[in-house]
């Protein structure tokens, strides 16, 4: 994992040499691509490229490319064994945070993140400005709800993940809101004042989308950007499950139901079916193959780093292992994310996102994808809502996880459980259904649970602390003072 130069302590010279430097492109995407910062925005084309942009730096390996859904958060779920040749990684499974291995993860995430949101805020001031050019009627309103959303997003997993958890305390500061391109450092601002930006800004990007974003207005678009598959863009109902997200990360339980309750009710989104995850002809010739469940997608990352991460962290006869299956039934569909291997003696790997690395089988695969938010979780939403705050919904908790569980092929919650039971299967709905995204550690997190499954699911737990929850600043930003009560 590289190590990343730019932090918030040190922004002003990150500025300066962005500025210096005009052969350079202000977008450090990797792409081929590269325009003069002072010219980027003298015409339409030149935000598209911008925008372009930051979905890409979005999927760098350091952050959602791989290093955040696989490498880093998933083995904190205690969900697999580490390979015995890698200390620092086992360290790292136990919440060790002071290796070297660890270091460059924390790094890397925090530095990545930020230069993405700088050169969001930079994007999002020259769509505000009076002058910008003119572009197709309601595309520079799509474009600042994306941007905006963007932004909500990378700044709600900084503070979920550097940042003691809300339920916790909600006066943390450690995560700078930094919303602007110029040399003043971010608003050391709590989690509690944090969100409340957060959900005032995802307000007005809602907004902003609702009345133009062919997802929901249904009127399609000339425009070759906004005509884009929508699932693969930060659209209206992506923004409205980031709300639900949020509100549920602080206990807002009524208003987290009404935004999932949204969501679901849209039918762009749907389930699954069991016959489309592997399709095959007559003979068993495989003819399409989908283990991310495409269809269930409310906003999804497209890029093909999280292939090569994924490959050698998960998929390697030397990598990560689940360590059981246990948790699924025998029918449930998200079994095929799993395979057991018989040349690593039974073991098993995670193979949501494996794809054959054959020119000729590319048919068989949607693009390379990193699910962000999906329908899924808006049904445990709802039901987690609904469990604290019968009054929010006018479906019961239990009703809401059958949905659910009925679509997985899994046995259903019986008539009249208990709160205790459901709280149960809610747990267990979040072990099996982000397999590979990260998600459930967050959970975790989020309940400050003090006993976690140990993996194997039969009962045993794993004792946790408030500490293991929260990654360490970067050491320079420590010895710049953030991060300080």
């Amino acid at each position: 994992m590289k190590n990343v130069n730019l932090n918030i302590s040190h922004l002003l010279a990150s500025l300066l040499l962005t500025a210096s430097f005009s052969a350079c492109s202000w977008l450090d995407v990797g792409s081929n691509s590269e325009i003069d910062g002072d010219e980027m925005f003298l015409n339409t084309d030149g935000y598209y490229t911008a925008i372009t942009g930051i979905y890409v730096n979005m999927g760098n390996s350091d952050i959602y490319g791989g290093l955040l859904p696989l490498a880093a958060l998933e083995p904190l779920t205690q969900q697999y064994t580490q390979p015995d040749n890698d200390p620092d990684r086992q360290k790292w499974g136990q919440y060790d945070y002071t290796t070297d291995g660890a270091k460059t993860f924390i790094d890397a995430v925090w530095g990545t993140m930020y230069n993405t949101i700088v050169n969001d805020n930079l994007l999002i001031e020259n769509l505000q400005k009076e002058d910008c050019p003119p572009f197709d009627e309601g595309v520079r309103e799509i474009l600042t709800g994306e941007a905006l959303g963007l932004r909500a997003y990378m700044f709600f997993d900084l503070l979920r993940i550097y940042n003691t958890a809300y339920s916790v305390d909600p006066t943390c500061r450690n995560v700078p809101l930094k919303k602007d391109f110029g040399f003043a450092l971010g608003e050391q601002a709590t989690t509690a004042q944090a969100l409340d930006y957060l959900v005032e800004e995802l307000t007005m990007a809602r907004q902003l989308l609702k009345e133009h974003d062919p997802i929901i207005t249904g009127i399609a678009s000339s425009n070759k950007y906004v005509n884009y598959d929508r699932r693969f863009r930060m659209n209206y109902y992506a923004a409205t499950a980031l709300l639900a997200r949020i509100e549920l990360y602080r206990g807002n339980y009524a208003q987290a139901c009404a935004y999932a309750e949204e969501v679901i009710a849209c039918p762009t989104f749907r389930f699954i079916e069991e016959e489309e995850i592997i399709e095959t002809d007559i003979y068993g010739k495989e003819l399409k193959i989908d283990r991310l469940f495409m269809p269930e997608m409310i906003f999804t990352l497209g890029n093909e780093n999280i292939l090569g991460i994924s490959q050698a962290y998960y998929e390697s006869l030397g990598g990560d292992f689940v360590k059981s299956g246990a948790c699924y039934e025998s029918g449930d569909l998200r079994r095929n994310w799993l395979y057991t291997n018989p040349s690593a003696n039974n073991k098993i790997n995670l193979i949501r996102y494996q794809r054959s690395t054959l020119a000729e089988d590319a048919h068989l695969y949607d693009k390379p994808a990193v699910p962000m938010l999906k329908l899924g979780e808006m049904y445990l939403i709802a039901a987690e809502a609904a469990l604290n705050d019968p009054s929010c919904s006018s479906r019961s908790a239990a009703d809401w996880l059958n949905t659910l569980k009925s679509h997985r092929n899994t046995t259903l919650l019986p008539t009249g459980a208990d709160n205790s039971a459901v709280e149960t299967q809610l747990t267990r709905e979040y072990i099996c259904e982000f397999k590979g995204e990260g998600q459930l550690f967050f959970y975790y997190k989020r309940r400050n649970a003090q006993a976690i499954d140990d993996g194997y699911y039969t009962g045993n737990t794993v004792k946790m602390s408030t500490a293991n929850y929260t990654w360490p600043l970067p050491e320079y930003e420590q010895d710049f003072g953030y991060g300080a009560q």
